[in-house]
């Protein structure tokens, strides 16, 4: 049998409790990531405005994390803080500091900022990131240590709880790469997406917008379905005439079966596509546009953004979560429950026809790429056919980036397979002769 995974909490979560110093040590688990990680939320004085800012961005981590699996529990400790935490002894653990400051002086309080600063440099495993109000971020760059003013800071609109998917992906837990795919009607939605795609793009979005990134020759259903299966988050524009586009429905119809997260963007007298939720859908009004060009003004198009950016994540690691467990479930449905959820975030498992072999399975979010297929090198399993592989959407039919991706497999031989192929996986895992192994 394999062994117990241990006790050690996949994500640990400090963050101050009060002003007199006191920390709260939050520890969750389990959670659908790839390793653990620490999280110490910290401000830069104990006083003042930082440390309502400081606990607003961990109110809002919380519920991020209870929403990424619905298996998860949180366990409070009493700790010793950030500074002396054992999540410091995790080796696989990122260990981040999320500096949040308002730009007054800083008083290291806990003595945690002194300790990333001298990790930051030797420990690839110490990250900092600095948390501003808006029109902060000079001011808070100025007052921090000298080894981490070359820090880029991150600077909130609104409200510190922007932070966390940025404080999410610095701890390696989500993809800090943003990935959109703008689905509109050319008629009446060009001059909209434009402007969307040129403003999420500077923001440092990768966004495909169909008269952009497609090429002259280019099979264009083929390459949409492969940009949807690249992509985590499909950004509907729900102008008058998006109603008759067949290309829009077919784009939110691949969307929707592929467990994408869908933002439909509702223009002043557009139309509602049927299939998509009101529930997370952003609604313009006429004072988001221009009166005299009547494109959307700035702020508008920033807003949008910032909705995109806040439920990105969160889709991608649930989309990641929902292919684990049906592989999970299509294997124990076959009977082979030796099996469990590794370090690395692969799923090992012990298959039928070697009972002294073990194999570890990777499974994405979005089509696969070649730092997936390095990822399994951290995996238990030993390198072998079929004892390594890669479960992704979007890996079957044409396309450079599945065949490229299908070169690079045989090349490590390394399995890769497409979400569909779930049950042909189990099927190889739970075959006691081995038969597609010969």
């Amino acid at each position: 049998m394999l062994p117990n995974q241990g006790t050690r909490d996949q994500v640990i979560v400090h963050w101050p409790s009060d002003a007199s110093g006191r920390f709260q040590c939050d520890n969750w688990g389990p959670l659908p990531f790839s390793h653990p990680a620490m999280i110490s939320i910290v401000p830069t004085d104990s006083s003042g405005p930082a440390l309502n800012y400081a606990q607003q961005l961990a109110h809002s981590l919380s519920a991020a994390l209870v929403r990424m699996s619905p298996s998860v529990q949180r366990s409070i400790c009493g700790g010793p803080g950030p500074a002396h935490c054992r999540g410091h002894g995790q080796s696989a653990a990122t260990c981040v500091l999320a500096l949040v400051g308002d730009g007054r002086p800083l008083n290291d309080y806990t003595g945690a900022i002194a300790l990333w600063a001298s990790r930051i440099g030797s420990d690839h495993r110490y990250r900092v990131v600095p948390i501003s109000p808006p029109s902060g971020r000079a001011a808070m760059a100025a007052v921090m240590l000298s080894a981490l003013q070359v820090r880029k800071v991150f600077e909130w609109t609104r409200s510190s709880t922007e932070a966390v998917p940025v404080v999410l992906g610095a701890a390696d837990l989500i993809s800090r790469d943003y990935r959109v795919f703008i689905s509109y009607r050319q008629e009446d939605g060009d001059k909209h997406a434009d402007d969307l795609f040129g403003a999420l793009s500077l923001a440092g979005f990768d966004v495909f917008l169909d008269r952009v990134r497609i090429g002259v020759g280019a099979h264009i259903p083929d390459r949409i379905r492969e940009e949807l299966a690249h992509k985590a988050v499909v950004l509907v524009l729900e102008t008058l005439l998006v109603g008759k586009s067949d290309w829009v429905a077919q784009e939110v119809a691949i969307a929707a079966k592929s467990r994408l997260g869908i933002l439909p963007v509702h223009f002043p007298n557009g139309t509602r596509i049927g299939s998509l939720s009101d529930r997370r859908r952003h609604f313009l009004t006429a004072s988001d546009f221009d009166s005299q060009t009547g494109r959307l003004i700035a702020q508008a198009i920033d807003d949008v953004g910032q909705r995109v950016a806040d439920l990105h994540s969160f889709w991608l690691v649930r989309r990641r979560y929902q292919i684990q467990r049906a592989l999970s479930n299509a294997l124990l449905h076959r009977g082979v429950t030796n099996q469990r959820l590794g370090r690395s975030g692969c799923l090992d498992v012990v298959p039928w026809w070697g009972t002294s072999t073990l194999c570890s399975i990777k499974t994405c979010a979005r089509m696969a790429e070649l730092e997936d297929f390095r990822e399994l090198d951290d995996t238990s399993a030993l390198p072998g056919r079929w004892h390594r592989a890669v479960l992704a959407p979007g890996m079957v039919g044409p396309g450079d980036r599945p065949a490229n991706m299908q070169w690079l497999s045989d090349k490590l031989m390394a399995g890769l397979f497409d979400e569909s192929e779930i049950s042909r996986l189990a099927g190889i895992l739970s075959d006691s002769a081995g038969s597609e192994l010969k």
